[in-house]
């Protein structure tokens, strides 16, 4: 059903919001819509097998169960309610044996018939929750299993929280798939790691999943991750508990239910902090690595969060998300073995100096032409880029040219491209730069802004790798347009504010913050993504005379979570009243 009639039909057949926290009336349309179409396929199931010829070929797998043509069925219609934990085992053998294509019509059938069976009670009883456990642990057919259990109705029923999810469709354009179905494609994704023919895929994920012990407990953390979404509250909060509680019935060790109820509580941190954060300050990898404490969580963090990122659309993961959780990774990593000790700002600005004049020595370039640019760069240059990014631009620094605007471009290891713009600092350039990239459809994922002491500007934005950058010379076409904006003394026009998602509603989130290491204030935009909607940010700043520092630019579904370290006209961070007046302009003009 296409987005923009959901809520009209929800209206039409009677549904209502649920104003206590609960499910909107188009949640709650679209989650009986997938439960039914999941009763369908199972009774489709049913009826395709009764259209088949009789099986030639048998094979026992014990007195409950066998298998004929490919699919496994009961050997006695009295299967299941003479032995209850056959609704369990029947899965534990699909996957043990992989080659099974299903379950038979009439083992279906008795299935459903017996399916009351399965109450609250049920998954509290031992034999059930060996069978279950020895099904997560086995080394093929996991997922396989899961999703049968969970298309005949099984898991929700062994699960009881696993049924509030079930059908489960968010109104947005970040979730592409109902809860539940997300859930199992994150198990899918963790599954992954562990099988050598996907090694090459992600290198890293596979190589940690090799020393982890017990890889139930990552299945269990994928399980519970959002198995409390829909019911209003903390998801990751409720969700933990609902972990504690059934790995508490299944007679875990205590350390084994605090890792998992705790991945299942922070599943979210390591994305928050890799995309809003500045994983080059020493002090946001110490808070990181004091909220996960150890190795094995952080590992266990690390594969969760990447499957479940995979998990949630097509397009959501990329290689510039990649490196981001990469670097985090290693960085906590490095803490957390204390290998990394707190850096002094002048010892590490003196050792990126004493490289850097080494490197350039060995280049060839003009040591006293260097020198004049190094001395014109503030400290904060030397912290917030690496020495191959300064040799970068010396590239272009050193270069005899009379042009006033000067950009260099290259494609970094992670896929993205890297643009550098050197030019006089003027009021409206970063808006300007933002508003040429924006024209030529590229998709800005990081910004530095830094100004000389002799009011240079050291411009990088850093764009999505793309077709047009590899058929424009971007670097003449950003010149050229920067150059004629600056000689005419106007601003590019902004883009239309119509927005790209119009059937969503997401209320603007604005939130200000003191950063002490930089002493400047850092604000946090969430707000429903549009066409040029950067540039209108840039421009309020640019009409507030704001002095834009740094910026991470994310975009998740239909909704844009940017960061930005901002100061004013004086550099000092903003004031109350100028906070005041900087969310009125941003709530008034987005």
């Amino acid at each position: 059903m296409a987005f923009q009639y959901q809520r009209e039909v929800a209206t039409v057949l009677g549904y209502i919001d649920d104003n206590n926290g609960g499910p909107m009336a188009v949640e709650q349309l679209m989650r009986d819509y997938y439960q039914t179409a999941t009763k369908v396929t199972r009774l489709n199931d049913i009826l395709l097998q009764l259209f088949e010829e009789n099986v030639l070929h048998t094979q026992y797998l014990n007195e409950r169960f066998a298998i004929s043509h490919g699919y496994i069925y009961m050997t006695d219609s009295k299967v299941f309610s003479q032995y209850p934990s056959a609704f369990i085992e029947i899965f534990l053998l699909i996957a043990k044996h992989n080659y099974i294509s299903g379950i038979s019509a009439d083992t279906l059938r008795q299935m459903q018939t017996d399916i009351d069976l399965i109450d609250n009670n049920y998954y509290k009883k031992r034999q059930n929750n060996r069978l279950f456990i020895e099904l997560l642990q086995q080394k093929k057919g996991v997922n396989k299993a899961l999703k049968l259990m969970n298309r005949y109705g099984v898991l929700e029923r062994y699960i009881p929280a696993f049924g509030k999810i079930t059908g489960l469709m968010q109104y947005d354009l970040f979730h592409a798939y109902t809860v539940d179905q997300h859930t199992l494609f994150v198990i899918r994704n963790l599954r992954r790691f562990f099988v050598n023919e996907f090694v090459k895929e992600f290198d890293l994920c596979s190589e940690i999943a090799q020393n982890i012990a017990k890889p139930e407990l990552l299945f269990l953390a994928g399980l519970f991750h959002d198995i409390a979404k829909g019911r209003g509250g903390n998801h990751a909060v409720l969700g933990a508990k609902d972990a504690q509680d059934f790995l508490g019935h299944h007679r875990f060790k205590a350390k084994d239910i605090t890792l998992v109820s705790r991945l299942v509580e922070q599943h979210l941190l390591m994305t928050t902090v890799a995309q809003k954060q500045d994983l080059e300050d020493f002090e946001v990898i110490q808070k990181f690595t004091n909220s996960v404490k150890t190795v094995e969580f952080l590992e266990f963090l690390y594969l969760l969060t990447v499957a479940d990122i995979r998990a949630t659309k097509a397009d959501l993961w990329n290689d510039w998300k990649d490196s981001l959780l990469k670097k985090l990774f290693y960085k906590a990593k490095e803490q957390l073995l204390e290998y990394a000790k707190a850096p002094s700002v002048n010892r590490e600005i003196k050792e990126v100096k004493q490289v850097l004049i080494e490197a350039v020595i060995q280049q060839g370039y003009d040591i006293e032409q260097v020198d004049v640019i190094l001395d014109s760069l503030p400290k904060d240059y030397f912290l917030r880029y690496q020495v191959d990014d300064i040799l970068w631009h010396l590239q272009l620094l050193t270069r005899q040219s009379d042009k006033t605007i000067r950009v260099l471009s290259h494609l970094s290891e992670h896929n993205v491209v890297d643009i550098f713009v050197y030019s006089e600092d003027h009021k409206g350039l970063f808006f300007n730069l933002v508003s040429v990239i924006e024209k030529l459809g590229l998709d800005i994922v990081d910004a530095k802004i830094l100004t000389s002491k002799n009011n240079m500007a050291y411009n990088t934005i850093s764009v999505l790798q793309d077709e047009i950058l590899k058929n424009t010379d971007i670097n003449q076409v950003i010149e050229e347009e920067l150059a004629g904006l600056v000689q005419s003394n106007t601003s590019v026009k902004q883009m239309s504010e119509k927005y790209t998602h119009r059937h969503f509603d997401h209320k603007m989130a604005i939130s200000f913050a003191h950063n002490d290491k930089w002493n400047l204030t850092k604000v946090e935009i969430s707000v429903i993504d549009k066409q040029g909607l950067l540039s209108n940010i840039a421009h309020i700043f640019y009409e507030l005379d704001i002095y834009l520092v740094n910026a991470r630019i994310s975009t998740m579904g239909e909704r844009v979570e940017d960061v930005f370290f901002i100061a004013n006209a004086d550099h000092k961070p903003l004031s109350k009243a100028e906070k005041m007046q900087l969310k009125q302009y941003l709530q008034e003009k987005l």
